[in-house]
């Protein structure tokens, strides 16, 4: 019932005779002119009178009871269902019912209620309304909620001039429709005269009062909000509304749909999610775009606002799969709630993010409504859904959440597709609905993340990596074309299956000579994702090392990237025969090594140790020994060229900076805080910022080499 409308017009009945509550409107008995079905008895003539009834609480009788509106004497027979010729309304085509309160004393107000006897009126509301949460259209008695009517009247009048101007051309029934609904629109144009007055000055200047809010809420229409994950605006379908208590004040629930990826038993499509937004009780007149949600067409700028999402969704649609990428933003850890500030290479990988994250409270599907079975579904062809894609990959869904959580749910449908991977065409209507983020993992942070699509880029390559890497030109060559085989696939099986397959390259020496620069330079050159892991990791006892090494592998074979083990020698150490977790931590992993299919780098600073089970699993072995001056000219040169300062330094400078005995590490480290250095003073980098941080860092060294002298 509708309480809030308090704007009826009273007195719209001036006696109390049988009809003195009937709005009349003449009868148009056409035949009809477009009609192809041939009817054996003319279609019912609809009566076109309204009825306006009390319900009220007889204080004498102890029940409640019917009268004509402001009657206080005349008492109406009680309607009931399925009475057939002896129901007291059936002459009426629409009867508005005011309920009163049982306390006529109390603060309660009246509410009321509309009554459609009227068959012509319900299929304008199949035609329009559609759906309404609560409410069956073969129901009888149908008592509907004024409000429902008056969040559609756009709609319904539109749908009325829509039949208006096609009047000379129109079937029998459709008269009787059209006729039906100018009834219905003159009782609500009388009875809501000052109602609609209001939302009409409201809604002209975009403002609206939480008691008026309906008026703005029409199902099926295009809603505008911002993500709850990244703080940017998205766009949903409004599918309903309903009023709720949040405490002790009221508040309005919206369910939404959206199109993501959802789950479907081993695979995922894409599919409608619902999501439920909560608008609070507000005081006053706001403007609708303050509002949490509000229709686009309140937006100062839609068609910019429409071109930006489309685009948006066309990214979102070809990132769906595996997919590797940069990112320099903010991202969210759903199960913590933490943002994490994320600049670095990232996986794309929703399925991987699903697998590894189980507890993560994933987009449910709107369950699909099957077809009807038809000729053209016996003959194979290809069923479409209400929203013009394909019923495999599309559907609709019942579950809710709030807006940036999803409830779990499942599909209730079984299939055996063969194009269980194809995307569907997505319209635009439906691309500007899509996801604002997308789900991955962060290679850098090595944490499972909910990332901001807009923020999402293509792999900028460093082209010039693996040039810039120090090594004898022999066992550079030698690096390039085994990994360049191997990135091409060129099989080789051991005599046991699948064995044999990985390629394990082992890169020892001192630290800060290049060893994992050459592995990111052997990515950048292949152009894999690289997943670099320390020692410490992977774990202190077998079975944890067991599960780490199966999900990585297991996760590289699938992205098809390179691993790199940094600091491995505590895994690939003698063994003995006192140490009996570590004898299995090394058996576990030689046997994980053995059977990864992808490019394991691993690198150590003590190859004396190797357990002689490991060295036969080793396809190559580059040995980096400590720069000579020749190189600490590479290196300087390589990382001064990168600053755009070149010009600033001479090849001379360069030499004088090769002399000073420093690693590859140290001279990254080195340029790093020159830069800094020269940034801080509001100066151009120069020799001198450099031969500063050196001159610091020597002096660390000694006073470090000199305590450690002190300890022994």
């Amino acid at each position: 019932m509708h309480r809030r409308l308090s704007a009826f017009v009273k007195g719209s009945a001036r006696n109390h005779d049988d009809d003195s509550d009937v709005v009349g409107i003449s009868d148009h008995d056409s035949e009809s002119k477009a009609s192809t079905v041939v009817r054996a008895e003319p279609l019912p003539v609809p009566s076109l009178k309204v009825k306006r009834v009390d319900y009220y609480y007889s204080r004498w009788g102890k029940t409640w009871k019917y009268r004509n509106m402001n009657s206080k004497i005349t008492v109406e027979p009680t309607p009931t269902v399925n009475t057939g010729n002896n129901d007291p309304w059936k002459d009426y085509s629409v009867v508005i019912v005011r309920k009163l309160p049982k306390n006529p004393e109390g603060n309660q107000e009246p509410t009321f209620k509309i009554i459609l006897k009227n068959n012509y009126i319900v299929k304008m509301c199949k035609d329009v309304i559609q759906k309404w949460p609560g409410v069956s259209w073969n129901a009888e008695p149908l008592e509907l909620d004024p409000e429902m009517f008056l969040t559609f009247l756009p709609q319904i009048t539109d749908y009325r001039d829509a039949l208006q101007n096609k009047k000379e051309t129109l079937g029998q029934e459709d008269v009787h429709v059209l006729d039906s609904v100018n009834l219905l629109l003159s009782s609500l144009s009388v009875d809501y005269r000052a109602t609609l007055s209001t939302i009409h000055h409201l809604t002209s200047h975009s403002e609206i009062t939480f008691d008026h809010l309906y008026a703005i809420l029409v199902p099926r229409t295009i809603f505008v909000t911002q993500c709850a994950i990244t703080g940017i605006p998205r766009l949903f379908e409004l599918i309903s509304f309903q009023w709720v208590m949040l405490g002790a004040n009221p508040a309005c629930q919206l369910s939404c749909e959206s199109v993501d990826m959802v789950d479907r038993g081993t695979s995922q499509t894409i599919g409608r999610i619902q999501t439920t937004i909560l608008l609070r009780h507000f005081k006053g007149t706001v403007n609708i775009q303050s509002l949490d949600a509000y229709p686009i067409k309140y937006h100062p700028d839609e068609k910019k606002l429409r071109e930006i999402l489309l685009q948006r969704g066309k990214k979102w649609v070809s990132l769906i799969g595996i997919h590797h990428r940069q990112y320099d933003g903010v991202a969210a850890d759903h199960f913590s709630g933490m943002k994490h500030s994320v600049k670095g290479r990232i996986m794309v990988d929703r399925a991987m993010f699903r697998k590894l994250n189980p507890g993560y409270r994933s987009p449910a599907a709107v369950p699909r409504k099957l077809p009807k079975r038809n000729s053209s579904a016996r003959r194979g062809g290809t069923p479409h859904s209400v929203y013009g894609v394909h019923i495999p990959n599309f559907g609709r869904s019942s579950s809710s959440s709030f807006i940036g959580n999803y409830a779990n749910g499942v599909i209730v449908e079984s299939r055996n597709d063969d194009d269980d991977d194809e995307i569907p065409d997505l319209s635009d209507e439906d691309l500007v609905l899509t996801a604002t983020i997308v789900y991955g993992f962060s290679l850098s942070d090595k944490v499972w993340l909910e990332f901001n699509i807009d923020k999402v880029q293509d792999v900028d390559w460093n082209v010039d990596a693996f040039a810039n890497l120090v090594l004898p030109a022999g066992r550079k060559n030698l690096l390039r074309s085994l990994v360049e085989a191997h990135h091409q696939e060129v099989g080789f099986d051991d005599f046991i299956k699948g064995k044999g397959h990985g390629l394990v390259i082992n890169l020892f020496g001192p630290p800060g000579v290049g060893k994992t620069f050459s592995a990111e330079a052997t990515s950048e050159h292949v152009r894999r994702p690289l997943y670099v892991l320390g020692g410490g990791e992977l774990g202190t006892r077998a079975s944890e090392l067991d599960a780490t090494l199966e999900r990585i592998f297991d996760i590289a074979t699938v992205w098809k990237a390179i691993v790199l083990i940094d600091e491995a020698d505590v895994f690939l150490e003698q063994r003995s025969m006192h140490d009996l977790e570590r004898n299995a931590m090394v058996a576990v992993f030689l046997r994980h090594v053995e059977y990864y299919r992808g490019i394991l780098f691993l690198t150590t600073n003590r190859i004396q140790a190797f357990d002689e089970a490991f060295l036969s699993r080793i396809h190559v072995a580059l040995h980096f020994r400590e720069l000579t001056q020749e190189s600490r000219e590479q290196v300087w040169t390589a990382f001064i060229n990168k600053l755009a300062v070149s010009k600033e330094i001479t090849a001379q400078q360069i030499k004088d900076l090769a002399v000073r005995d420093v690693n590859g590490r140290q001279i990254k480290n080195a340029v790093r805080t020159a830069h800094s250095l020269a940034l801080s003073r509001s100066q151009p980098i120069g020799f001198s910022h450099f031969s500063e941080t050196l001159d610091a860092m020597e002096e660390f060294t000694k006073e470090f080499q000199g305590l450690k002298t002190v300890e022994k």
